[in-house]
């Protein structure tokens, strides 16, 4: 009888200790894996963060304090914004500086030295960017001219186009 008690007793010590320690195990994989998910994304966000290099539009300073100098074109302010995109487009690094006691505005638009080769780039599709608006009729125009030769047209040819087009 003792041996059967014993047995028993011993039976439950260690069902009880095995289930002891395997709630606490399993307590410490979850904590274990909750760190590893928290360090990965610590890490992604380190991974996807690009360095704080800026590029574009900036300031005369930044734009001094990145290179060894700058070269500069003065533009109106009309054309200034269109410029601005060919320049984004470009992936020039670039900086505006107002001059002060002109008028009309005029801007100067300084860019890295380095970027000659696409400086010279951004100018050419500029202008002819500007160019292509030049030469295109204007809408205006064009209707203007339809409507004169509309009134120019007699009444009875306007008509039978209206009941041919129905």
């Amino acid at each position: 009888m003792q041996n059967e008690q014993l047995t028993q007793e011993a039976i439950r010590f260690c069902y009880r200790f095995t289930k002891e320690s395997y709630e606490l195990t399993e307590k410490n994989v979850m904590k274990l894996l909750e760190v590893e998910d928290n360090l990965r994304q610590g890490v992604k966000k380190l991974l996807s963060k690009d360095p704080k290099v800026k590029h574009g539009k900036m300031k005369i300073k930044q734009l001094i304090r990145k290179d060894e100098g700058a070269t500069s074109v003065d533009i109106a302010k009309t054309e200034l914004r269109d410029f601005q995109k060919v320049a984004k487009r470009y992936g020039v690094d670039f900086a505006v500086v107002k001059h002060k006691g002109s008028e009309p505005p005029v801007y100067s638009v300084f860019f890295k030295a380095r970027d000659q080769d696409a400086i010279a780039d951004v100018i050419r599709y500029y202008t002819e960017k500007k160019l292509m608006k030049e030469k295109r009729p204007s809408l205006h125009e064009k209707i203007k001219e339809f409507k004169q030769k509309l009134a120019n047209m007699p009444k009875k040819t306007r008509s039978k186009a209206k009941e041919k087009s129905r």
